[in-house]
């Protein structure tokens, strides 16, 4: 294995000039907002997920102790964990 100077000198360390950013900082500025409620998010997939599922949509899922709504079935099998410990975790789906 070489030794960290000859290391260095194989991998040259990009620097940037004060008015430059890297290609990642610039992707981190980069968002993608929803056409119907303007919500942002840094990735096209997950502004089409979001507005595929969610946006606009009433919760599809239900905790069945407590009617507690959700988007996400996740959110009500959390939900269930947290605040009704003996209980088997289940959700219903509303439609």
């Amino acid at each position: 294995m070489k030794n960290q100077s000859e290391f260095l000198e194989v991998l040259p360390i990009p620097w940037l000039e004060d008015n430059e950013l890297s290609m990642n900082a610039k992707m981190s500025l980069l968002r993608f907002p929803c056409p119907r409620c303007n919500k942002s998010y840094t990735t096209k997939s997950a502004v089409t997920a979001h507005y595929k599922y969610d946006c606009g949509k009433p919760p599809r899922f239900e905790c069945p102790y407590c009617g507690k709504l959700s988007k996400k079935k996740f959110n009500v099998q959390d939900h269930i964990r947290h605040k009704h410990r003996a209980k088997p975790v289940v959700c219903n789906t509303l439609f």
